[in-house]
């Protein structure tokens, strides 16, 4: 009698652990999962406390690749919403999320266009978040994406948009600021990331060395690169932060250049990057560095 009593007693031990643990989720609101983590860091400033949201791709892993761990693709299979750039660039999330989560796409029908600095460039740029500016943009779309899946959260999506935004502006003020002191105007970037950065604030870019989707540069391109960038004077080449940069250094040789390395994704473990408007800051303030020398 007393092991069937405390087997009893066990079972609905384990009742009452699961259901506190089902309260617990359901203080969540909802999972909201998005590709990567500048895109997540916005999303969580606007979904508060209330609302579970988490991110797919690690700091450093290429998005084009990036195969999510059992760990992750279990999380997703709760998500109720999915907020992606574009079909093309984190698409492919889709065919880990539960047939009834919602798909939003930052990128898509009338927000396809570019401002481009690059006259080369035709195709839409997923590199929209490398802007603080197009930060402000994203960060009203997420929030209008949040109170479509989950409309009683709409007034607190609101207020968490509006006191967000400011601290955008803010950051958005600064960068001017730093790219109103730079001596040079223009610089080549080695990936094509960095187009509305350039365009919000009177950049240019002088040249791609290596364009979306290939492997590597074509030698014919970078002699094309060197050549313009002598002409105009151009002396600093951006990579990314993780990128290997030999092939950048014999380019800044010939130039006479320097390079500047920026994060296009941030890493919540740096403390300079762990957000999304330290990330910004990050980035405006070095490639302003490099520009005034």
């Amino acid at each position: 009698m007393k092991k069937i009593i405390l087997c009893t007693l066990m079972t609905l031990l384990i009742i009452a652990l699961a259901d506190c643990k089902k309260q617990e989720e359901n203080k969540k609101g909802f999972i909201c999962a998005l590709s990567i983590f500048p895109l997540y860091d916005i999303a969580r400033n606007i979904a508060g406390e209330e609302a579970g949201v988490l991110f797919v791709i690690p700091a450093g892993a290429d998005p084009h690749t990036f195969e999510p761990l059992p760990s992750i693709a279990e999380k997703l299979q709760n998500a109720r919403l999915f907020i992606g750039v574009s079909k093309e660039f984190d698409g492919w999330i889709e065919r880990y999320l539960p047939d009834n989560a919602a798909r939003k796409y930052l990128m898509g029908g009338a927000d396809r266009g570019i401002r481009s600095s690059d006259p080369e460039y035709g195709a839409p740029n997923p590199h929209l978040w490398l802007s603080v500016k197009q930060g402000k943009i994203i960060a009203q779309k997420i929030a209008r994406f949040l109170a479509e899946a989950d409309p009683e959260g709409s007034g607190r999506y609101e207020l968490n948009l509006f006191s967000y935004a400011k601290k955008l502006d803010a950051v958005d003020k600064t960068t001017a600021r730093l790219f109103k002191s730079t001596k040079n105007r223009s610089f080549i970037q080695w990936h094509e990331a960095w187009n509305y950065l350039a365009d919000d604030y009177g950049l240019s870019i002088a040249g791609t060395v290596q364009r979306e989707g290939s492997d590597k540069a074509s030698v014919r391109s970078i002699k094309e690169i060197v050549e313009r960038a002598k002409k105009n004077r151009v002396t600093v080449i951006v990579v990314s932060l993780a990128a290997e940069a030999r092939t950048a250094r014999v380019l800044a040789r010939e130039i006479r250049g320097t390079i500047a390395q920026l994060d296009g994704i941030g890493n919540p473990d740096e403390k300079e990057r762990s957000d999304y408007l330290k990330l910004m800051l990050y980035n405006a303030s070095r490639l302003a560095e490099a520009l005034r020398d």
